[in-house]
């Protein structure tokens, strides 16, 4: 997959934008990339610079966080605090953005075992229960929307011929999905999303593991708030639900699980069309997905045992 570029960031460049904000800033360092979407600047440690690549997709991102981000810190989730949101694209040609910054470690970058750290994900599952039961779907926020993706009973089909498994593998994943289908495709309510819930977009604190913010709002939009459990290990989602209920009940725990299921082999499917990814995160590598789901239904007790292949 290749990326579209970063605009020309100078030394120059940096300096007038926080010149333009009246930051008084001595050191700014390029940080790590974690994401696709972003070339990160620590402002003096205290603000992180975010700019998008030269996108139309990437732009939308970034305006799409300005939004979504304020709205969530405003309903108790813990996510950076907003400063600037500059669109006037005289410095650079793309909108940036100035979030302050949030001591700690990325998750997605410990490579811990998902089991060590279900405390993390038990409070990432109170999160998304304040988001989806605070947002309220009023003014510009009420428009954002998220990525549609096809149904997953076409994909099979089309792996198969491509070489990713045989007529057989992907006939037994088309009857898995019609099995699935008439409980996952229900109406379901209509809440305010993160939409890319996955480690590398939590920052933890490690000495004890514990979580301090969710980042990245980029993919925010409305939609099933199962969908907001589909970026990480299928094994930590009963610890996140048992904490979200806590917050914001689940009327129909099969339906709902149901739903989760669906989301992540329609993810997993979806990405399996891709080349190998050997430098992104777990979430975009599908096969690891895949069998993280299949390990897991595999010992699994009630609702999730009636889901299995």
């Amino acid at each position: 997959m290749k990326l579209p570029p970063f605009p020309e960031i100078t030394p120059d460049t940096l300096f007038a934008i926080v010149d333009r904000h009246g930051l008084a800033i001595e050191e700014i360092e390029h940080m790590p990339d974690v994401g696709i979407f972003n070339a990160l600047y620590s402002l003096d440690g205290r603000y992180v610079l975010r700019i998008p690549r030269q996108q139309k997709e990437f732009i939308a991102a970034t305006r799409k966080e300005a939004l979504a981000a304020p709205a969530a810190r405003a309903v108790g989730v813990r996510t950076p605090e907003l400063i600037v949101f500059d669109n006037q694209r005289d410095i650079l040609p793309v909108p940036y953005t100035i979030y302050e910054q949030i001591y700690g470690r990325t998750l997605g970058l410990l490579e811990h075992d998902p089991a060590d750290a279900l405390g993390v994900w038990r409070e990432v599952g109170r999160d998304l229960a304040r988001l989806h039961s605070g947002v309220e779907a009023e003014g510009p926020i009420a428009a954002l929307k998220l990525e549609v993706l096809s149904d997953p009973r076409e994909l099979p089909r089309m792996l198969a011929e491509t070489g990713y498994f045989s007529g057989s593998d992907a006939r037994g994943l088309e009857r898995w999905l019609d099995r699935l289908a008439p409980t996952a495709l229900q109406p379901a309510p209509r809440r305010f999303l993160h939409g890319d819930v996955q480690a590398t977009n939590l920052i933890v604190q490690t000495r004890p593991l514990a979580y301090t913010a969710i980042l990245d709002w980029g993919a925010a939009g409305w939609g099933d708030p199962a969908w907001d459990f589909a970026g990480m290990p299928l094994s930590v989602v009963p610890a996140m639900l048992n904490s979200y209920v806590e917050l914001s009940p689940i009327a129909d725990m099969p339906g709902f699980t149901a739903r989760i299921l669906w989301r992540q082999l329609q993810i997993g499917l979806f990405l399996l069309q891709r080349e190998p990814q050997p430098t992104r995160s777990w979430a975009e590598r599908p096969l690891g997905v895949i069998f993280d789901i299949l390990r897991f239904l595999a010992s699994a007790g009630e609702p999730w045992a009636s889901w299995r292949p």
